[in-house]
């Protein structure tokens, strides 16, 4: 959904399309530097994979992921679904990103419907679960990709969305939106869905710790900036700003658990139910 950036990718590991074309040694190496505080966005992937593991006990039957990717949260949901149905963006700028061919297979193998969100290739209430992890800001726009996510649903079926609130501009030029949990809940409450939680993901402490972190990157551990907002770190340079983003991110990370203002969020977790009627009430629970 909206993953592709316009300019040809600049990364040494070959960051093309919907999909990482890593080796894969590569990619054992970057799963593993992605779980250490050795790596600035450690506290951004330990709060969404914790949000989205408190998600998946809500899942059930067959699952439609919109925007998957590389699937990278496909075995948390493997114990409560019995189908996993992933749909990302078409490669629409094979044109102008040709590396991608080289990878299209493994593209296929972890996205099973090439699709628009606004437009989801499926007949009304096909699916139990839907969810759509990190996708809403990057589509201009999510009140008809939500629509389109609640037709989908079956009566009684779940959707799960994450989305972000405080992230620095990624993935450019597809990125829009950040939402606060009450936009997200009128979004949502006004497709007929009901809100069953909305839940904050880490607070002002956690989002100090991982805007910190990712500061000390961009503004002196980065080699170089790519056209889509990111930045390749420097070999010499890491040596003193990974540490340093380590010792931050995990004293902010303590005080995460022993501070409780959240009115500064990374970002948002909502869980919405269909009626098994038309007509369903409003939630009352508070954001």
């Amino acid at each position: 959904m909206g993953r592709m950036s316009t300019g040809a990718p600049k990364s040494p590991v070959g960051r093309v399309g919907v999909v990482h074309g890593r080796t894969p040694l590569l990619a054992r190496l970057n799963a593993w530097r992605k779980r250490s505080p050795l790596s600035p966005y450690w506290l951004d992937w330990k709060f969404l994979r914790g949000a989205i593991e408190k998600l998946a006990p809500s899942a059930r039957g067959v699952m439609l992921d919109v925007g998957c990717s590389e699937r990278p949260y496909g075995e948390l949901f493997a114990p409560y679904v019995t189908r996993y149905v992933g749909l990302d963006y078409p490669p629409a700028l094979l044109d102008k990103q040709p590396e991608l061919w080289k990878i299209l297979d493994r593209a296929k193998r972890s996205v099973d419907v090439f699709g628009d969100g606004r437009r989801l290739p499926f007949a009304d209430a096909s699916f139990e679960t839907v969810l759509s992890t990190e996708v809403l800001e990057h589509v201009l726009s999510p009140r008809a990709v939500v629509e389109e996510m609640a037709r989908v649903l079956k009566p009684g079926g779940r959707l799960l969305v994450t989305v972000p609130f405080m992230q620095p501009l990624h993935e450019i030029p597809s990125d829009f939106y950040r939402y606060t949990p009450f936009a997200l809940r009128r979004m949502v409450e006004e497709t007929g869905l009901v809100v069953e939680v909305i839940e904050p993901r880490g607070n002002f402490a956690a989002s100090l710790g991982a805007l910190g972190s990712q500061y000390l990157l961009r503004s002196f551990g980065a080699s170089e900036r790519q056209s889509d907002g990111s930045v390749i770190p420097s070999r010499w340079k890491s040596l003193i700003v990974f540490p340093a983003a380590a010792f931050l991110q995990t004293a902010f990370y303590l005080l995460s658990k022993v501070t409780t203002d959240d009115a500064v969020a990374l970002g948002y977790s909502i869980v919405a139910r269909k009626p098994e009627a038309p007509g369903g009430g409003r939630a009352t629970l508070s954001a």
